[in-house]
């Protein structure tokens, strides 16, 4: 019980630290929040251009406004996950204080969730935000349960962390120039039906587009999404995404802790820390 106790109470102390930070700069978090609204309101006159003669095979994008509003907030929580771990690691390099937190008793576990939590307190907000405006101000109504949704969303979560931690693993050593950043980032925006349907990819560009699309991770987040929200799906229906999600973070979390910890070794050895 002591050691959960002094957990949260580390992690806490990076929170504080970091909301502290981001309270300095208020117009930034006013202006985030109009940018919200902004994106919102063009995606849903966009979608009216569509109303009355837009036909589609595609369940999911029956309503276009419906299947934007549910994939975008969630895509950006995703992008967080991939990639808070990576960036706190630059910004301890750059400000010179990596070395002494990893000098400190902290286990890599704890580093991990402490670096990350207030980039995913952010995210969160702001990820209600596009769905509470959809509701709110464009009358959007959801179906399913939010509470399977929300576990579509930690699943894909923790799959994109675990892909984030690796690219951590990279800036830890070599500093600079971690190639998963940009792949992820234009492959999940491309390739995982948040502005289209995958399956136009497998009619007008060939298998090949759709098989890189069922390789990423937001794919099958955002479609599990998709199902629960639009569709009204329960567990039994929206199985198929939530077991390939299983697969991908049975494999890839415990791989990327252990790269992790083997490049905080290296780099203590080597004295690099301070590096940046």
């Amino acid at each position: 019980m002591r050691s959960v106790f002094l957990f949260f109470g580390r992690v806490g102390a990076f929170v504080a630290r970091d909301f502290q930070l981001a309270v300095s700069y208020r117009l930034e978090f006013f202006m985030r929040i109009l940018s919200i609204l902004f994106v919102t309101t063009t995606l849903y006159f966009i979608s009216l251009i569509f109303a009355g003669t837009f036909a589609t095979p595609y369940e999911q994008w029956r309503d276009p406004f419906l299947a934007w509003i549910t994939a975008l907030p969630f895509l950006n929580y995703f992008m967080v996950g991939f990639s808070s771990l990576a960036n706190a690691i630059r910004a301890e390099q750059a400000q010179g204080t990596l070395e002494g937190v990893l000098m400190t008793p902290i286990g890599v576990p704890t580093l991990i969730v402490a670096s990350s939590a207030w980039n995913f307190v952010q995210a969160s907000f702001h990820s209600f935000l596009y769905l509470f405006f959809g509701w709110a101000l464009f009358g959007v109504r959801y179906r399913g349960s939010f509470l399977l949704a929300v576990l579509f969303l930690l699943l894909t979560t923790l799959v994109l962390a675990s892909i984030g931690i690796l690219s951590a693993s990279f800036a830890m050593v070599f500093k600079r120039g971690d190639p998963l950043g940009m792949l992820i980032g234009t492959g999940s925006a491309l390739f995982s039906g948040v502005f289209f349907p995958t399956q136009l990819m497998t009619e007008h560009a060939g298998g090949g587009f759709r098989a890189v699309s069922n390789l990423i991770p937001t794919t099958h987040g955002i479609d599990g999404i998709r199902r629960v929200l639009i569709q009204g799906q329960g567990l039994a229906e929206a199985s198929a995404p939530l077991v390939t999600l299983l697969a991908y973070l049975a494999v890839l979390l415990p791989f990327s802790l252990w790269v992790f910890a083997r490049s905080v070794r290296r780099a203590k050895r080597e004295g690099s820390l301070i590096q940046y």
